[in-house]
């Protein structure tokens, strides 16, 4: 939850100033925000095999490192960890989004401008 709520207030701040000036173009504050809600599940969907794999082959090699010549436990992961696991990165993100709508609508034009790094 923290990671992808994290990431999406670094894009937000990152690209204030770029999502200040699509506004002043004309864009209104649906049509920006989408832009930056599309990253976010782009990211996110791309994300959630890869971090499947790596889970998986991290689990494994957990195992491996504790396995020795009296104790050998096996890898078992159902279907639905990895269901539930994505279901909580996608409400985070749901969360995540709102709360990033919330600050984009609340956001200053003239102050976001002024502010270039």
């Amino acid at each position: 939850v923290g990671v992808v709520y994290n990431n999406a207030r670094i894009a937000l701040s990152e690209r204030s100033w770029e999502l200040m000036s699509l506004r002043v173009l004309g864009l209104s504050r649906n049509e920006v925000f989408k832009i930056l809600a599309g990253e976010m599940l782009a990211q996110i969907l791309l994300a959630l095999p890869l971090g499947w794999l790596l889970g998986y082959g991290f689990a494994i090699f957990l195992v491996k490192m504790m396995a020795n010549e009296t104790v050998d436990f096996p890898v078992v992961i159902q279907k639905p960890s990895f269901a539930y696991a994505s279901l909580i990165v996608l409400v985070s993100a749901l969360l995540s989004t709102w709360i990033i709508k919330r600050r984009l609508d609340q956001s200053d034009l003239v102050m976001a401008l002024k502010v270039r790094e």
